[in-house]
Parts: structure tokens; sequence; C-alpha cells
């Protein structure tokens, strides 16, 4: 849910940076406004498959990357 959310931020993003309108996108994917709403909105639990589309529309994509954690010495109790 955690990529489905940041996808959906990072579609956002980028139509603002690019001045694209909701309707201009739906045009690209062949989709209704809508549609492209309910992409948008972060409350809606989308697919994250059309997110990651609508992502490669505009020319991003989105990377998940897993790391090691950082692990903090035990503290020591006198």
């Amino acid at each position: 849910m955690v990529e489905l959310v940041a996808a959906k931020l990072a579609l956002y993003t980028a139509m603002r940076e690019q001045e694209i309108a909701r309707i201009v996108l739906a045009e690209r994917l062949g989709l209704s406004e809508s549609a492209i709403g309910k992409l948008l909105n972060p409350d809606h639990r989308s697919p994250i498959s059309p997110a990651m589309k609508a992502l490669r529309a505009v020319g991003r994509s989105l990377v998940v990357e897993d790391r090691a954690a950082q692990t903090q010495p035990p503290v020591r109790r006198s």
C-alpha cells in the first residue's frame, strides 16, 4: 500500500511540474477523466499497475529499494 501511495504522489507531482491536465493524461492512457481522479486519490485502493503505467506516460518511474537497517549500539544501563 505504501508503494501505491508513493506512486500516486509521484504521478501527481509530475503532472503538476509538467502542467499536465487530468484530461490530457486520460487521453494518453485511453481512460476517462474520472479514472484519472481515482488514480490520483490516495484514499482509493487502485491496483498499482495503472499507476505505474501512468507514471511512464509522464516520463517517470517509481523505484522501491531495500536497504539494511543501521543498528544502534546497545544502551548500557548502570
